[in-house]
């Protein structure tokens, strides 16, 4: 591209002088950190808040705990390809193993409570 163009859009030469390009950082540990800190977080918090209440109210808390674990994988199935895109792949790669790992353990859970006859 032109060095005109390119200053007139205040493009930034993504080569540096060498022209070789430097990586990404890909923190695997603060990540997957995150993630399963606010997974977790979030299902104490239920937890709690299911074993105070009584009567209808426990299966509502546990209706909104689910929903909660949903958009957390939704939100994890998301982001996978859009790291993968961003040249990111260990952090993509994490996430891939906690979509597997929360599908076994609701699969297990399911066969448990629903029986498999």
């Amino acid at each position: 591209m032109d060095p005109e163009l390119r200053e007139l859009f205040e493009l930034k030469d993504d080569n540096n002088e060498k022209g070789d390009r430097k990586p990404p950082e890909q923190n695997v540990l603060r990540h997957a950190t995150i993630r399963l800190a606010v997974f977790i977080a979030g299902t104490i918090v239920f937890g709690i808040a299911m074993s105070q209440a009584k009567g209808w109210g426990a299966l509502g808390i546990l209706m909104y705990m689910m929903i909660f674990h949903a958009v957390c994988l939704l939100f994890i199935i998301i982001e996978t390809p859009i790291l993968k895109s961003n040249n990111k792949p260990a952090l993509a790669n994490v996430n891939i193993i906690f979509i597997v790992i929360l599908l076994l353990i609701y699969g297990i859970s399911a066969i448990s409570i629903f029986g498999a006859n």
